[in-house]
């Protein structure tokens, strides 16, 4: 029987401190079953210089970077480069950070002393298309969203066109997965943007990761 095993998920690193970088490449290096690093850099200029974005699936990116911030190079590849899977990675859980990272078009929030083998997994998963957080992090989560409830309902079909953008879908794969006609997504997208009040994809993954879907039901 041939070999069915997935192929490692291709991984960039964007970390600034030395210590920090090689450790976490030697991390990656100890799964080479699951995950393969693309490039390891120090700063989000030398990624995008790199020439390595359509080589990768996963980004671990640092927040504190010098230069162009972490949240700043997630918001950058998540219009200019959506296929990508961008993880914010940070020693801090502050609720400004999580929050800005995650309106940036962060797929998931990790912090620095995750242990080895979940840091590999959120790899995987974010590669997957699912959207993984430190506990630490998803306590905040459901705290703030708790306090601070979705100001507007949406119908089934608004929520499943949310879910379709915030899932990195063209217009034309959103009318594919719904059913419908693209004139009639983008009539969707305008009401869901007014109601939203939001005015791109990257908002729209934001509103979705804060608020979660069927926002203002009980």
């Amino acid at each position: 029987m041939a070999d069915t095993a997935p192929s490692p998920v291709r991984v960039a690193l964007v970390e600034d401190h030395p210590a920090t970088r090689e450790a976490l490449v030697r991390l990656l290096e100890a799964f080479p079953q699951r995950a393969r690093l693309v490039c390891a850099v120090p700063d989000a200029e030398s990624f995008l210089r790199s020439g390595k974005l359509k080589d990768v699936q996963v980004v671990l990116a640092d927040l504190m970077l010098p230069g162009k911030s972490g949240s700043e190079l997630i918001a950058e590849l998540s219009t200019s480069a959506p296929e990508l899977r961008c993880l914010a990675l940070t020693a801090f859980d502050s609720e400004q950070q999580v929050l800005e990272a995650i309106r940036a078009g962060a797929y998931g929030y990790l912090l620095k002393d995750e242990p080895p083998e979940r840091l590999v997994s959120a790899v995987e998963e974010a590669a997957a298309g699912a959207h993984p957080v430190s506990s630490r992090v998803a306590g905040f989560l459901f705290t703030h969203t708790r306090r601070a409830p979705a100001p507007v309902t949406l119908s089934d079909r608004e929520e499943e066109l949310a879910r379709a953008l915030a899932d990195g879908l063209s217009y034309q794969e959103c009318a594919a997965r719904m059913g419908i006609a693209i004139g009639t997504v983008q009539d969707y997208v305008k009401r869901l943007y007014r109601k939203l009040d939001v005015s791109s994809k990257k908002e729209v993954r934001a509103w979705v990761s804060i608020y979660g879907l069927r926002p203002g039901s009980t």
